[in-house]
């Protein structure tokens, strides 16, 4: 019976390091504002495909999103939109409306500067590009 104990408490106390240590997968919303306030992502699919804009957006400090878009992967026109951007429950939150992705997500970044945002059930939905400043004059 004691062995059945001991072995209980390894097991619980071994899932507790492990959610810790998944809890730290994703950025806080603050690190995701301090990364791109003042600065210009740009979004890179996986693959092109109905519904898909290559877009650019530019993350003022005021909490305002100044964007452009165009369908994935075609030269032409880019047209431009709006938004905000704010930190909410600790998750870096978007509104962007228009049907565009709007809402509260996950993010991580890579050691070469890549973001990835993650949707609701923890597939990747989009990578960005980080560029200093507002080089497209968003």
């Amino acid at each position: 019976m004691k062995i059945k104990s001991l072995i209980a408490a390894i097991v619980t106390i071994g899932s507790l390091f492990a959610g810790a240590a998944f809890a730290d997968v994703y950025m806080k919303g603050e690190d995701v504002a301090k990364l791109v306030t003042g600065k210009t992502i740009e979004g890179q699919y996986r693959e092109c495909g109905a519904g898909r804009n290559d877009f650019a957006e530019f993350y003022a400090e005021d909490g305002t999103i100044r964007g452009r878009e165009r369908a994935c992967a075609h030269a032409g026109n880019w047209s431009k939109y709006g938004g905000t951007w704010a930190v909410t429950d600790g998750k870096f939150c978007v509104t962007l409306g228009s049907g565009r992705p709007s809402g509260c997500f996950d993010y991580q970044v890579d050691k070469d500067g890549i973001l990835r945002r993650f949707n609701a059930e923890g597939v990747a939905d989009v990578t960005f590009k980080i560029y200093d400043g507002n080089p497209d004059h968003l």
